[in-house]
């Protein structure tokens, strides 16, 4: 009898240990969050360059590592000739933007103030529209460059971060695959290859689309704001096709500084670039993506905005970036671990 419950009180010492060292498992993957969605940026970088290297072997003699030197010595030169060719005209084009955003927001006030609608607005909200800014002092304006060196300076360590854990995947993937799949028990090996492979597959047919996508949207909308006599087309069109990465939320964040610069011009221009943007993600919702999505990776739109915003609310932008491609992995996961080897073989 005593036998018995020294085993039962045992085996209950043995599943509260479990459970708090879950516990502690979670909180420290939750306190290093970030790093971990940096971490797989970085595993998105090293699928694109593993992806360029597999392009040039299989139409050239060269062979890994020397077709991935071959790939980055492509991106470092086209990197080099936009700094030389682009850079400094979108540099140009964005500090135009930033000097022209408080005329635009004059342009707004005064269309709202002076238009037939403007005795329905909230005079509180007339007042914050009209609000002059205060002037900084000298403490503010150290205060502020020093937030933003600190800020860049943070953004620099994960650019770098990011950079060269896809570098080290890149050059010896097969290793950290190996190692991947040795935490797994024996007999479960083979099909963690398999669903590594699916997810690896899914992940590039995803970015492919995204880069497609982003190149078509940028072009198509620098043209279309150069038509209508935008200032600043370039920069715009720049900006919408990084905003393009991010499905759903993207576009529409991108429309707003357009729209606020068709404003410089007039109220009609804002309008006619409202509706122009609105036409090109009609297009691009309805025949770019579809027609890139029969090659690449297909998310339902709803898994994809509520992914978006979930984790937009949970870990901000930078959860925003990887919210995609993190719901695609568990969209593939789910695909193959529960319903093709859970239910799919559970006898009738």
């Amino acid at each position: 009898m005593a036998k018995n419950s020294g085993s039962e009180l045992q085996r209950i010492v043995l599943i509260v240990a479990a459970i708090a060292l879950l516990g502690l498992l979670v909180l420290l993957l939750w306190a290093i969050i970030d790093v971990l969605f940096m971490l797989f940026l970085g595993v998105l970088l090293a699928i694109v360059l593993r992806f360029g290297a597999g392009l040039v072997q299989r139409y050239t003699p060269m062979r890994h590592p020397w077709s991935l030197g071959v790939v980055l010595m492509v991106l470092l030169s086209l990197l080099a000739l936009s700094m030389v060719l682009l850079v400094p005209a979108v540099a140009t084009q964005f500090n135009q933007l930033l000097e022209q955003i408080d005329g635009a927001n004059e342009q707004l006030r005064a269309f709202l103030t002076e238009g037939p609608w403007s005795d329905r607005i909230s005079p509180d909200v007339l007042d914050d529209l009209t609000r002059p800014g205060r002037t900084p002092t000298i403490q503010s304006t150290i205060n502020q460059l020093t937030a933003t060196f600190t800020e860049g300076f943070g953004i620099l360590a994960n650019l770098l971060f990011i950079v060269f854990t896809s570098l080290f995947i890149a050059v010896d993937a097969s290793s950290y695959r190996a190692g991947l799949i040795r935490l797994v028990p024996p007999r479960g090996r083979r099909r963690a290859n398999q669903v590594i492979r699916q997810l690896i597959d899914g992940l590039k047919a995803w970015l492919v689309g995204r880069v497609v996508s982003m190149v078509v949207i940028a072009v198509v909308i620098t043209i279309g704001l150069h038509l209508l006599g935008v200032p600043l087309a370039l920069a715009l069109g720049v900006l919408t096709g990084l905003f393009e990465f991010i499905p759903v939320v993207g576009p529409l964040l991108s429309a707003v500084p357009a729209i606020l610069m068709g404003f410089t011009v007039g109220p009609m221009k804002a309008l006619y670039v409202a509706v122009f943007y609105l036409v090109v993600q009609q297009l691009e919702g309805n025949v770019l993506t579809p027609i890139v999505q029969m090659k690449t990776a297909h998310l339902p739109p709803v898994l994809t905005l509520t992914a978006v915003v979930a984790m937009g609310i949970l870990f901000g932008p930078l959860g925003v970036l990887v919210a995609t491609p993190l719901a695609l992995v568990g969209m593939i996961l789910v695909q193959e671990l529960y319903i093709h080897d859970v239910l799919e073989r559970q006898p009738h």
